[in-house]
């Protein structure tokens, strides 16, 4: 009986295969070498399978070379070492370490299996898992209840999908049902924050991860794409959201220009509008952007940059290179 090989698990046999061969690699030899493909019971199956798997990867970036003869006949096919062998990792303590923490994060979503790999095959490479992080970042990275809802949100952005879930304002009495197409997952003041296309008010509406309350459910109904002449994003946690003016640097801050209200020219402008949830998440964002970015209005928002920024100097004055 053959044993059955999955898709991701055939891509990855096939590109060690033709990665370790030392010259191209015909097609009957990857019929009957390369784990999966004996699953084929036809030559014409075995053709469109391998075509999908050839094109699948040419699209991923992997250099998958066709080698053709003088007089046409195609010899094989091969992956050049030299084209598509990782480089040299220089990894420093802070980006082990982020790495390590977001293995953790992913540990507990359907992903765990591929998140745990990955960070040994890094292990490998870099080091032991003893010189990866600091003895401060001890344990296990744990979600709680108020960061449940970020792991299917993010699949839903990644797969464009409506999501619903049960949703507790601070002036409700009870969670009401929501059904969203969502846009954009940020961090502001200290709370992770959902944006898209709220389709029972038919607008543009910002919900805090932390209040939603039960399961986010994935529906099969494809999103609303975001567009870039949406309402104003009008908070639905109870937050008044927070404008400003800014002048940016051509090519630069593009963090701010993600946050560019009614504005289809966001990317190249030099004046933009950004709306965030909190006064202190825009002070933050502009902040963050360091010279890319200067306030022209509100006056109170530029001022508390000010403050900011000089107290980050004023902090960093005394310290030795």
């Amino acid at each position: 009986m053959v044993e059955r090989v999955d898709r991701t698990e055939r891509l990855l046999n096939l590109v060690i295969a033709l990665m370790a061969a030392p010259r191209a690699l015909p097609r009957q030899a990857i019929r009957s070498q390369v784990p999966g493909y004996s699953q084929a019971s036809t030559d014409s199956s075995f053709e469109r399978m391998f075509e999908r798997d050839k094109d699948e990867l040419r699209s991923m970036g992997i250099p998958v070379e066709t080698v053709i003869e003088d007089t046409g006949e195609v010899l094989g096919y091969r992956i050049r070492h030299e084209s598509y062998a990782m480089q040299p990792l220089d990894l420093s303590l802070a980006e082990r370490s982020a790495l390590v923490v977001a293995a953790q994060v992913w540990g507990q979503a359907v992903v765990a299996p591929l998140a745990g790999t990955a960070v040994r095959k890094l292990e490998a490479v870099v080091g032991g898992a003893a010189t990866w992080v600091p003895a401060s970042l001890g344990g296990t990275v744990q979600l709680t209840s108020a960061d449940a809802a970020l792991l299917p949100m993010m699949q839903a952005i990644r797969t464009d999908r409506v999501v619903t879930f049960s949703y507790q304002t601070p002036a409700g009495d009870q969670p009401m049902p929501r059904t969203l197409s969502p846009w954009r997952l940020a961090v502001e003041d200290g709370h992770w924050r959902i944006t898209g296309h709220d389709h029972d008010r038919q607008a543009t509406r910002t919900f805090r991860l932390s209040r939603i309350v039960g399961i986010v459910t994935l529906t099969s109904e494809p999103r609303v794409p975001p567009s870039t002449e949406a309402a104003p994003n009008d908070g639905d946690d109870g937050s008044t959201p927070h404008r400003a003016v800014l002048r940016v640097r051509p090519g630069g801050a593009a963090a701010l220009r993600r946050c560019a209200v009614r504005d289809p020219h966001r990317w190249t402008a030099t004046e933009i509008e950004v709306e965030l949830g909190t006064h202190e998440a825009l002070v933050r964002a502009v902040c963050a952007a360091g010279t890319d970015a200067v306030v022209l209005s509100p006056p109170d928002l530029a001022r508390a940059v000010r403050q900011r920024l000089k107290a980050f100097a004023d902090e960093h004055s005394g310290e030795q290179s």
